[in-house]
């Protein structure tokens, strides 16, 4: 996917490198530096709408989405403009099963069940010929141009969540939670932006109001005017917050590791344009804007942008979330290419985009 980029060689290892050492305090200075730009600005004179989870960002009207990995209890993959794919990856899907020859069962595949209409249907089997304690569940829906997959590799066939108890027919309870995330799924385009309550993911949108689901949704953008800038937001709903998921951890573990790894000369090298803490839309975080050396291969200096928040515990509306802007990208590596953006440009861009981040509104 467009923005799930590579981490760097550097010396032999493969190293973090969006996570900077650097000099002095924490909220350093310039940390309440804002920059326009009027190339920049340009860019944004034309903004669309673009609905993720349950927010909305407003990016330039030239730029590109990607989507990555999506979680609405389970994992969601979108087909769009490819329904007529369902029957042929459900019928694939079936033969696969049948062909696991299992050691116990006569048979590896468990059933094949309805969906929301005649041409979305859920397919179950042993998760592998040896295992009869665990299930795998595949739901393959078609819904007006577009299709969809649900799936879960090992779901537990026990009827008990502490003490581990045998039951063949546990897998109904995920089978009844994926027909019914099935039955109320929308079709809908990128320009489409729900106004009711719900979770957007690619091509679709899931109506719910509670906050009853595993949420997950990743998104990526770029942008024609310049090829090698890639933007990236990722968001984990979290039962629990954890401190360790912060930017400053995260820092302080990869200053750590640049010590075990003999590479504390080049992490000094790294020059911050900006650090500190940051409220965006409902989240409170941290951001480091850093301008990366190139490594001993002679790779070029890049941005690295970065924001992060623990979000809050069980809600909907503050899960994690991490935001990434990286410069001198080619298709999924860092720091290949010249960038196309100076200092001012590259901060402007980074502050246009997660400036515009908020929850997306509903009636």
């Amino acid at each position: 996917m467009m923005f799930i980029f590579e981490k760097r060689r550097l010396n032999g290892y493969f190293l973090i490198f969006t996570l900077a050492l650097s000099n002095g305090a924490w909220a350093g200075a310039g940390s309440k530096m804002n920059l326009t730009n009027s190339t920049i600005e340009a860019m944004f004179k034309q903004t669309k709408s673009v609905c993720f989870g349950r927010f909305i960002i407003q990016v330039p009207m030239s730029a590109k989405i990607s989507w990555g990995e999506t979680i609405v209890e389970y994992s969601i993959s979108a087909f769009p403009g490819e329904s007529a794919k369902i029957r042929e990856l459900t019928q694939e899907k079936i033969e696969e099963i049948k062909a696991i020859k299992h050691n116990k069962e006569p048979l590896a595949l468990i059933g094949v069940f309805d969906g929301p209409n005649k041409d979305s249907k859920v397919v179950v089997g042993y998760t592998d010929y040896t295992s009869n304690y665990s299930a795998q569940l595949h739901s393959f829906i078609k819904i007006d141009k577009n299709g969809f997959v649900q799936k879960i590799s090992n779901a537990p066939l026990s009827s008990s969540t502490t003490d581990f108890i045998f039951d063949k027919k546990a897998y109904t309870g995920a089978l009844a939670k994926m027909q019914n995330i099935a039955s109320v799924l929308r079709s809908r385009t990128d320009a489409n932006v729900p106004t009711d309550s719900g979770i957007c993911i690619e091509a679709g949108f899931i109506p719910e109001a509670e906050g009853k689901y595993h949420e997950m949704t990743s998104i990526g953008f770029s942008f024609p005017e310049y090829p090698d800038v890639r933007f990236s937001i990722s968001t984990i709903r979290t039962d629990k917050a954890n401190p360790k998921d912060s930017l400053e951890y995260m820092m302080k573990e990869a200053a750590e590791s640049a010590g075990v790894f003999g590479m504390l000369s080049l992490f000094n090298r790294i020059k911050v344009l900006r650090k500190g803490e940051r409220k965006i839309g409902d989240w409170d975080g941290a951001e480091q804007l850093s301008w990366m050396p190139p490594d001993e291969k002679g790779m070029p200096w890049t941005h690295e942008f970065k924001f992060k928040s623990i979000g809050v515990a069980k809600d909907m509306f503050r899960p994690y979330i991490n935001m990434e802007l990286s410069t001198g990208v080619s298709k999924n590596s860092k720091g290949v290419n010249e960038p196309s953006l100076k200092d001012d440009e590259a901060i402007a861009l980074w502050d246009k985009l997660t400036a515009s981040i908020q929850t997306r509104p509903t009636k």
